[in-house]
Protein backbone atom coordinates (compact mmCIF):
# COMPACT_ATOMS: atom_id res chain seq x y z
CA UNK A 1 0.00 0.00 0.00
CA UNK A 2 1.33 3.43 -0.97
CA UNK A 3 1.89 5.65 2.06
CA UNK A 4 3.91 8.55 0.64
CA UNK A 5 1.60 11.46 -0.19
CA UNK A 6 -1.47 9.64 1.13
CA UNK A 7 -3.05 12.46 3.18
CA UNK A 8 -4.53 15.26 1.11
CA UNK A 9 -5.60 17.50 4.00
CA UNK A 10 -2.29 17.33 5.92
CA UNK A 11 -0.57 20.73 5.84
CA UNK A 12 3.04 20.24 4.64
CA UNK A 13 4.18 23.09 6.90
CA UNK A 14 2.94 21.30 10.02
CA UNK A 15 6.29 19.55 10.50
CA UNK A 16 8.11 22.91 10.47
CA UNK A 17 5.58 24.43 12.88
CA UNK A 18 5.91 21.50 15.28
CA UNK A 19 9.72 21.69 15.11
CA UNK A 20 9.52 25.43 15.87
CA UNK A 21 7.27 24.78 18.86
CA UNK A 22 9.58 22.04 20.14
CA UNK A 23 12.56 24.39 19.69
CA UNK A 24 10.84 27.00 21.86
CA UNK A 25 10.32 24.30 24.48
CA UNK A 26 13.90 23.03 24.19
CA UNK A 27 15.62 26.41 24.68
CA UNK A 28 14.79 26.82 28.41
CA UNK A 29 15.63 23.14 29.01
CA UNK A 30 19.01 23.63 27.35
CA UNK A 31 19.64 26.84 29.28
CA UNK A 32 18.91 25.00 32.53
CA UNK A 33 21.38 22.29 31.57
CA UNK A 34 24.12 24.78 30.66
CA UNK A 35 23.67 26.65 33.94
CA UNK A 36 23.42 23.66 36.27
CA UNK A 37 24.39 20.17 35.08
CA UNK A 38 26.97 20.61 32.28
CA UNK A 39 30.68 20.93 33.02
CA UNK A 40 32.05 23.89 31.10
CA UNK A 41 35.48 22.30 30.62
CA UNK A 42 34.47 18.87 29.36
CA UNK A 43 30.85 19.17 28.20
CA UNK A 44 29.87 16.12 30.27
CA UNK A 45 26.68 16.05 32.27
CA UNK A 46 27.62 16.30 35.94
CA UNK A 47 24.34 14.61 36.77
CA UNK A 48 21.62 12.89 34.75
CA UNK A 49 18.28 14.42 35.67
CA UNK A 50 14.88 14.65 34.00
CA UNK A 51 16.00 17.45 31.68
CA UNK A 52 18.31 15.04 29.84
CA UNK A 53 15.42 12.71 29.02
CA UNK A 54 13.21 15.67 28.12
CA UNK A 55 15.84 16.85 25.63
CA UNK A 56 16.03 13.40 24.00
CA UNK A 57 12.22 13.24 23.79
CA UNK A 58 11.98 16.71 22.20
CA UNK A 59 14.64 15.79 19.62
CA UNK A 60 12.88 12.49 18.82
CA UNK A 61 9.53 14.26 18.41
CA UNK A 62 11.05 16.87 16.10
CA UNK A 63 12.58 14.12 13.95
CA UNK A 64 9.47 11.92 13.82
CA UNK A 65 6.93 14.70 13.20
CA UNK A 66 9.01 16.45 10.54
CA UNK A 67 9.66 13.31 8.50
CA UNK A 68 6.15 11.91 8.99
CA UNK A 69 4.47 15.10 7.77
CA UNK A 70 6.89 15.60 4.87
CA UNK A 71 6.36 12.09 3.49
CA UNK A 72 2.67 11.62 4.33
CA UNK A 73 1.36 14.98 3.10
CA UNK A 74 0.13 14.98 -0.47
CA UNK A 75 0.49 18.70 -1.19
CA UNK A 76 4.28 18.92 -0.98
CA UNK A 77 5.53 21.33 -3.68
CA UNK A 78 7.13 19.87 -6.79
CA UNK A 79 10.91 19.43 -6.67
CA UNK A 80 11.73 22.54 -8.66
CA UNK A 81 12.97 25.98 -7.72
CA UNK A 82 10.24 28.46 -6.76
CA UNK A 83 10.92 31.60 -8.80
CA UNK A 84 9.57 34.84 -7.39
CA UNK A 85 10.78 37.83 -5.43
CA UNK A 86 11.15 37.10 -1.72
CA UNK A 87 13.06 39.60 0.37
CA UNK A 88 13.06 37.44 3.53
CA UNK A 89 14.54 34.44 1.70
CA UNK A 90 17.01 36.72 -0.06
CA UNK A 91 18.11 38.32 3.21
CA UNK A 92 18.51 35.01 5.08
CA UNK A 93 20.46 33.53 2.16
CA UNK A 94 22.84 36.50 1.98
CA UNK A 95 23.28 36.47 5.77
CA UNK A 96 23.98 32.73 5.65
CA UNK A 97 26.65 33.39 3.03
CA UNK A 98 28.20 36.00 5.32
CA UNK A 99 27.95 33.56 8.24
CA UNK A 100 29.80 30.93 6.23
CA UNK A 101 32.53 33.47 5.47
CA UNK A 102 32.90 34.09 9.22
CA UNK A 103 33.06 30.32 9.76
CA UNK A 104 35.74 30.08 7.06
CA UNK A 105 37.78 32.80 8.75
CA UNK A 106 37.50 30.97 12.08
CA UNK A 107 38.42 27.62 10.47
CA UNK A 108 41.41 29.16 8.70
CA UNK A 109 42.55 30.71 11.97
CA UNK A 110 42.38 27.29 13.64
CA UNK A 111 44.31 25.77 10.74
CA UNK A 112 47.12 28.34 11.05
CA UNK A 113 47.31 28.03 14.85
CA UNK A 114 47.47 24.23 14.59
CA UNK A 115 50.08 24.43 11.82
CA UNK A 116 52.32 26.63 13.99
CA UNK A 117 52.04 24.27 16.94
CA UNK A 118 52.78 21.30 14.67
CA UNK A 119 55.85 23.08 13.26
CA UNK A 120 57.11 23.67 16.80
CA UNK A 121 56.65 19.98 17.55
CA UNK A 122 58.34 18.95 14.29
CA UNK A 123 55.10 17.69 12.69
CA UNK A 124 54.06 18.45 9.11
CA UNK A 125 51.72 21.33 8.23
CA UNK A 126 48.72 19.04 7.86
CA UNK A 127 49.48 17.15 11.06
CA UNK A 128 48.35 13.55 11.31
CA UNK A 129 45.09 12.04 10.10
CA UNK A 130 43.40 12.26 13.50
CA UNK A 131 44.20 15.94 14.07
CA UNK A 132 41.65 17.30 11.59
CA UNK A 133 43.81 19.64 9.51
CA UNK A 134 42.69 18.19 6.17
CA UNK A 135 38.93 18.55 6.89
CA UNK A 136 39.57 22.13 8.09
CA UNK A 137 41.36 22.88 4.83
CA UNK A 138 38.51 21.44 2.77
CA UNK A 139 35.98 23.28 4.95
CA UNK A 140 37.79 26.55 4.24
CA UNK A 141 37.99 26.11 0.46
CA UNK A 142 34.46 24.74 0.03
CA UNK A 143 33.06 27.35 2.40
CA UNK A 144 34.27 30.14 0.11
CA UNK A 145 32.42 28.66 -2.88
CA UNK A 146 29.34 27.88 -0.76
CA UNK A 147 29.21 31.49 0.44
CA UNK A 148 29.48 32.76 -3.16
CA UNK A 149 26.60 30.53 -4.25
CA UNK A 150 24.34 31.57 -1.38
CA UNK A 151 25.05 35.23 -2.14
CA UNK A 152 24.07 34.65 -5.79
CA UNK A 153 21.02 32.69 -4.61
CA UNK A 154 19.94 35.55 -2.35
CA UNK A 155 20.44 38.22 -5.00
CA UNK A 156 18.34 36.14 -7.42
CA UNK A 157 15.39 36.38 -5.02
CA UNK A 158 15.77 40.15 -4.79
CA UNK A 159 15.20 40.68 -8.52
CA UNK A 160 13.08 37.55 -9.08
CA UNK A 161 15.40 36.05 -11.70
CA UNK A 162 16.76 32.52 -11.95
CA UNK A 163 20.44 33.42 -12.01
CA UNK A 164 21.50 30.82 -9.43
CA UNK A 165 20.12 27.89 -11.48
CA UNK A 166 22.89 28.43 -14.03
CA UNK A 167 25.64 27.53 -11.55
CA UNK A 168 25.19 23.79 -11.16
CA UNK A 169 28.71 23.19 -9.83
CA UNK A 170 28.44 25.89 -7.18
CA UNK A 171 25.02 24.54 -6.13
CA UNK A 172 26.65 21.41 -4.69
CA UNK A 173 29.32 23.26 -2.67
CA UNK A 174 27.15 23.95 0.42
CA UNK A 175 26.57 20.18 0.61
CA UNK A 176 30.29 19.38 0.46
CA UNK A 177 31.03 22.20 2.92
CA UNK A 178 28.62 20.59 5.40
CA UNK A 179 30.34 17.21 4.86
CA UNK A 180 33.75 18.76 5.64
CA UNK A 181 32.36 20.33 8.83
CA UNK A 182 30.86 17.01 9.92
CA UNK A 183 34.08 15.07 9.26
CA UNK A 184 36.09 17.70 11.12
CA UNK A 185 33.95 17.31 14.21
CA UNK A 186 34.03 13.53 14.08
CA UNK A 187 37.82 13.51 13.81
CA UNK A 188 38.86 16.26 16.20
CA UNK A 189 36.21 17.10 18.74
CA UNK A 190 35.31 13.51 19.51
CA UNK A 191 38.67 13.32 21.28
CA UNK A 192 37.51 15.91 23.82
CA UNK A 193 34.42 13.85 24.73
CA UNK A 194 32.16 16.93 24.80
CA UNK A 195 29.18 14.62 24.69
CA UNK A 196 26.26 17.01 25.05
CA UNK A 197 27.16 19.82 22.63
CA UNK A 198 28.91 17.41 20.29
CA UNK A 199 25.76 15.33 19.86
CA UNK A 200 23.63 18.34 18.95
CA UNK A 201 26.20 19.70 16.50
CA UNK A 202 26.94 16.38 14.77
CA UNK A 203 23.30 15.50 14.20
CA UNK A 204 22.39 19.09 13.36
CA UNK A 205 25.11 19.33 10.70
CA UNK A 206 24.19 15.85 9.40
CA UNK A 207 20.62 16.96 8.72
CA UNK A 208 21.91 20.26 7.32
CA UNK A 209 23.99 18.14 4.92
CA UNK A 210 20.88 16.22 3.82
CA UNK A 211 19.03 19.51 3.34
CA UNK A 212 21.79 20.98 1.18
CA UNK A 213 22.02 17.80 -0.89
CA UNK A 214 18.35 18.08 -1.90
CA UNK A 215 18.64 21.87 -2.11
CA UNK A 216 21.45 21.45 -4.68
CA UNK A 217 19.39 19.01 -6.75
CA UNK A 218 16.41 21.34 -6.82
CA UNK A 219 18.42 24.51 -7.50
CA UNK A 220 20.32 22.92 -10.39
CA UNK A 221 17.23 21.31 -11.90
CA UNK A 222 18.52 17.77 -11.39
CA UNK A 223 16.15 16.72 -8.62
CA UNK A 224 14.11 13.58 -8.18
CA UNK A 225 10.46 13.53 -7.09
CA UNK A 226 11.25 13.19 -3.37
CA UNK A 227 13.85 15.98 -3.15
CA UNK A 228 11.41 18.60 -1.86
CA UNK A 229 10.05 16.16 0.72
CA UNK A 230 13.62 15.68 1.94
CA UNK A 231 14.07 19.46 2.13
CA UNK A 232 10.91 19.87 4.23
CA UNK A 233 11.89 17.04 6.60
CA UNK A 234 15.64 17.54 7.02
CA UNK A 235 15.35 21.35 7.05
CA UNK A 236 12.95 21.29 10.00
CA UNK A 237 15.05 18.78 11.97
CA UNK A 238 18.32 20.62 11.29
CA UNK A 239 16.72 23.93 12.31
CA UNK A 240 15.56 22.36 15.59
CA UNK A 241 18.94 20.80 16.46
CA UNK A 242 21.13 23.75 15.43
CA UNK A 243 18.74 26.20 17.07
CA UNK A 244 18.80 24.17 20.29
CA UNK A 245 22.60 24.18 20.21
CA UNK A 246 23.19 27.86 19.40
CA UNK A 247 20.27 29.98 20.67
CA UNK A 248 20.97 29.11 24.35
CA UNK A 249 24.63 30.02 23.80
CA UNK A 250 23.55 33.39 22.40
CA UNK A 251 21.25 33.98 25.38
CA UNK A 252 24.05 33.08 27.79
CA UNK A 253 26.34 35.53 26.01
CA UNK A 254 23.94 38.50 26.06
CA UNK A 255 22.93 37.79 29.66
CA UNK A 256 26.51 37.96 30.90
CA UNK A 257 26.88 34.22 31.48
CA UNK A 258 29.30 33.50 28.65
CA UNK A 259 31.53 31.59 31.06
CA UNK A 260 28.82 28.92 31.18
CA UNK A 261 29.25 28.11 27.49
CA UNK A 262 31.16 24.85 27.02
CA UNK A 263 34.81 25.44 26.20
CA UNK A 264 35.46 25.00 22.49
CA UNK A 265 31.79 25.42 21.55
CA UNK A 266 31.26 29.08 20.78
CA UNK A 267 28.21 30.41 18.93
CA UNK A 268 28.17 29.37 15.27
CA UNK A 269 26.75 32.31 13.33
CA UNK A 270 26.23 30.27 10.17
CA UNK A 271 24.33 27.53 12.07
CA UNK A 272 22.20 30.15 13.79
CA UNK A 273 21.30 31.86 10.50
CA UNK A 274 20.66 28.48 8.84
CA UNK A 275 17.71 28.01 11.20
CA UNK A 276 15.96 31.01 9.64
CA UNK A 277 17.16 30.27 6.08
CA UNK A 278 15.74 26.73 6.14
CA UNK A 279 12.40 27.99 7.48
CA UNK A 280 12.25 30.79 4.88
CA UNK A 281 13.09 28.39 2.03
CA UNK A 282 10.46 25.85 3.06
CA UNK A 283 7.71 28.46 3.56
CA UNK A 284 8.53 30.18 0.28
CA UNK A 285 8.44 26.87 -1.64
CA UNK A 286 5.02 26.02 -0.20
CA UNK A 287 3.48 29.47 -0.76
CA UNK A 288 4.84 29.70 -4.28
CA UNK A 289 3.41 26.29 -5.17
CA UNK A 290 0.07 27.24 -3.63
CA UNK A 291 -0.06 30.48 -5.62
CA UNK A 292 0.80 28.63 -8.84
CA UNK A 293 -1.95 26.08 -8.14
CA UNK A 294 -4.43 28.94 -7.61
CA UNK A 295 -3.36 30.57 -10.88
CA UNK A 296 -3.70 27.29 -12.77
CA UNK A 297 -7.16 26.76 -11.25
CA UNK A 298 -8.17 30.32 -12.20
CA UNK A 299 -6.96 29.76 -15.77
CA UNK A 300 -9.04 26.59 -15.94
CA UNK A 301 -12.14 28.50 -14.77
CA UNK A 302 -11.50 31.30 -17.27
CA UNK A 303 -11.04 28.76 -20.08
CA UNK A 304 -14.25 27.00 -19.02
CA UNK A 305 -16.17 30.31 -18.99
CA UNK A 306 -14.83 31.17 -22.44
CA UNK A 307 -15.97 27.80 -23.76
CA UNK A 308 -19.42 28.34 -22.26
CA UNK A 309 -19.69 31.75 -23.94
CA UNK A 310 -18.76 30.17 -27.28
CA UNK A 311 -21.44 27.52 -26.80
CA UNK A 312 -24.03 30.18 -25.95
CA UNK A 313 -23.14 32.15 -29.08
CA UNK A 314 -23.45 29.02 -31.18
CA UNK A 315 -26.89 28.20 -29.69
CA UNK A 316 -28.11 31.76 -30.23
CA UNK A 317 -27.31 31.46 -33.91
Amino acid sequence: MKIIGKFNKLNPLLGLYVAAGLLIAAIPVRLYQQLTIIEQDTGFYKAIDRSVYVMYILAALALCFSYAVAFLAKNIPASKSPYRKNIILALTSILLGVGIVLDVVSAMSDFIINAKSFATAGISLLGTADQGQIPILFETVLGIFAAIYLLVFGISYIDGRTTYSQYKFLAITPFFWAIARLVGRLITKIAYVNVSDLMLEIFGIAFMMIFFMSFARISSGLSNKKAMRSVFASGAVAAFLLGTANIPRLLLLVSGNAYKITSGYSISICDLIFVFFAAAYIINAYKCAKENDSKELLNEYEKHDADMETDDDFLSE
